[in-house]
């Protein structure tokens, strides 16, 4: 019974076990919870009250079921913390994990803030070189994110480790807001400085916001795209973030023109040529080298189809973790030494056909036997049939240890030298004291035994693993080897529950990208009054789409609720620089109606400000790679490289596309 479970096979590692006592209270809520939401008796009205009253109660229980489990946590490495000199201890457990994700969230909330506002410090000053382009895009943005912070918490939302990063995201978006604002106040001051403070500030703003605008609804759109999951976390995330833009985008057009029509012009804003030259340089790429450009551009988009082929959804939770961290180092020693960690159950119904003659047999038994024992499961011929389940499913690699009734019955035959039949199982049964009784048999049998429960634990961290396969090998064996029924067994626990999450991925990444393309050419189409604008305006926003997931194919990285979101995140903070570039590039044609002249002038002009923010944007989420959370840290890597795409294929990929196909005549 407890051997590979409470002690390894070597003997040379133990663990106490600890089973927390069912938070009563709380369970009856949500089960009542389940009845409201079923009972066809009630309005929608009336339900949706009950609910809300409910959820009140259950957010209570819930918080102080957390403090109690975060106490109880504390308190237990402070008694193990005296014997950390004795031998190698390390916690683990559900509770801990929880305990510690929630903790992880916390730092991540915290220092993502802290982290990405000495980052625009540094990066401000280093382009603007002014104060006041320093303070006042981070106030602008810090407003944002404390309306934000104060509208989650009076709307009850949770933050979870999906949406962890929030703080750090919308203050990303806030400031490449501003950002927009400051270049092209101060292009406008250089050409038109005879004009008051105030006609500047409104031409600023007056002339970004149409394109700002419909900046921040590509991004509302990329995050609402997200809701389309089955995944509730990942639809929260979505929800939060595109209230974050909007909050973002109506304090940017408010508080910044407010406070900068009351400061005086500066000396420093009157340059003409602010550009630092890297624009100019990436715009004599594109005008020496405009083949080599399509054609890197058909390799990138052939790799890219290559590489998003290769994406996986099989990936380990203890891979969540970095390999320094106490869950890591707690899960992996459980997993190779003492049986595994992830649950897998597999409950067994007797045949129908079994049960309806149990029904029909009923009757009282004249030797005051327990009347239990009459069921299906607990004769010696059905428990024979039973221990070969057993065996199977602890035979196969990816299972550590499995527990059963047959563990218990294994027990009494060691003891008593040779197989129970069916009388001495009975015996056995009347003869237990209860508290074994209920630990090696009522937890796998029920009362009247017709159905069994086998528990099986799944080695997370084994090579290779694969819980698909797993489960469908195991659904198809117990059909085909064993003979039960598909309706009378059921694969269930944490690993079923999991891989269902992981096959849903693909589903929620396909749907969300569909959704922000045809939402992003619908806008396109609004916007230019034109297709064949719409059309090229696509390209490149498609191409570092298409290249981020190739890249998470290529590295073997696999999709989870995290990466998940990249493609479409990626797309709509990425196609801002499209819209930009696009909305520039038609007034400056409007000039001159020469091609050339007008890409090196939005080159030169927003196509600074698009460099400028895609920067910040790339350094602040590289900022998440040092989150404990790995999932975190691959979201920030791809969302980087998917910006980096993004303005590489605005200011080359776009321009060489405008010229070539010139849409405007």
């Amino acid at each position: 019974v407890y051997r590979g479970l409470l002690v390894s096979e070597q003997l040379d590692t133990v663990a106490l076990q600890a089973i927390l006592k069912p938070t009563t209270q709380y369970d009856s809520k949500i089960q009542e919870r389940y009845r409201i939401n079923e009972d066809s008796s009630l309005s929608e009205i009336e339900k949706q009250l009950q609910l809300d009253l409910l959820s009140q109660e259950i957010d209570v229980l819930q918080k102080e079921n957390v403090a109690t489990r975060k106490k109880l946590v504390a308190d237990t490495r402070a008694i193990i913390s005296k014997y950390k000199n004795d031998a190698e201890i390390y916690l683990g457990g559900g509770p801990m994990i929880s305990t510690d994700t929630i903790q992880f969230i916390l730092n991540d909330i915290v220092f993502f803030g802290f982290a990405v506002g000495l980052l625009f410090i540094t990066v401000l000053g280093f382009i603007f070189q002014q104060i006041r382009w320093i303070l006042l895009p981070l106030i602008s943005a810090f407003i944002s994110a404390i309306v934000v912070t104060g509208l989650i918490s009076f709307a009850g939302l949770k933050v979870t480790v999906v949406s962890a990063n929030y703080i750090a995201l919308l203050m990303i978006i806030a400031i490449s807001l501003t950002m927009h604002l400051v270049v092209r106040y101060q292009e406008l001051l250089s050409k038109n400085s005879e004009l008051s403070q105030k006609e500047i500030v409104l031409m600023a703003s007056t002339q970004m916001f149409v394109p700002c605008l419909y900046t921040a609804l590509t991004t509302i759109v990329a995050f609402l795209s997200l809701i389309v999951s089955d995944i509730k976390p990942i639809t929260d995330f979505g929800l939060l973030m595109a209230t974050s833009i909007v909050i973002a985008f109506l304090v940017t057009f408010s508080f910044f023109p407010a406070v900068i029509s009351k400061l005086p012009k500066k000396e420093k804003d009157y340059v003409e040529d602010q550009s630092s030259g890297i624009t100019l340089f990436i715009f004599q790429i594109f005008k020496n080298s405009r083949i080599k450009i399509i054609f890197f551009s058909l390799i990138v988009f052939g790799l890219s189809v290559l590489g998003i082929s290769m994406l996986s959804v099989e990936n380990k939770f203890i891979d969540y973790f970095k390999s320094d961290t106490e869950i890591y180092k707690g899960l992996s020693l459980i997993d190779e030494k003492l049986g595994g960690t992830a649950p897998l159950d597999l409950v067994i119904n007797a045949p129908v056909r079994e049960q309806i003659d149990d029904d029909f047999e009923d009757f009282d038994d004249p030797f005051g036997m327990d009347d239990s024992a009459s069921g299906y499961w607990f004769t010696s011929q059905n428990l024979d049939r039973l221990e070969e389940i057993h065996d199977y499913l602890e035979s196969r690699t990816e299972i550590g240890k499995v527990l059963s009734v047959s563990s218990g019955i294994k027990l009494a035959e060691i003891a008593n030298g040779k197989k129970l039949n069916d009388l001495e199982l009975a015996f056995m049964r009347e003869l237990l004291p209860e508290d074994i009784k209920e630990s090696l048999l009522n937890s796998y049998i029920s009362d009247d035994d017709n159905q069994v429960r086998l528990q099986a634990r799944v080695k997370e961290s084994l090579d290779g693993l694969n819980r698909k396969n797993l489960i469908d090998e195991i659904n198809y064996d117990l059909e085909n080897k064993f003979g039960l029924d598909n309706q009378q067994f059921r694969l269930t626990g944490i690993s079923v529950i999991y891989n269902n999450l992981l096959q849903s991925l693909f589903s929620s990444l396909i749907g969300s990208v569909g959704i922000v393309f045809i939402a992003i050419f619908v806008m396109f189409l609004f916007l230019f009054r034109s297709v064949s604008l719409a059309l090229i305006g696509m390209v490149p926003n498609f191409l570092a789409a298409g290249f981020v997931m190739g890249s998470i194919g290529f590295s073997g990285v696999p999709l989870d609720i995290m990466t998940v979101t990249v493609a479409a995140i990626s797309i709509g903070i990425g196609v801002d620089n499209t819209i930009h570039y696009l909305h520039r590039f038609k007034r400056e044609f409007d000039i001159s109606k020469d091609y050339e002249e007008c890409l090196k002038n939005s080159h030169t002009t927003i196509g600074r400000a698009m460099f400028y923010t895609s920067s910040t944007i790339v350094i602040g989420f590289l900022i998440l790679l040092s989150s404990n959370f790995n999932p975190s840290v691959f979201f920030g890597i791809f969302t980087s490289l998917a910006m980096i795409m993004a303005i590489l294929g605005s200011l080359l990929l776009l321009p060489t596309l405008l010229y070539y196909l010139k849409p405007l005549k």
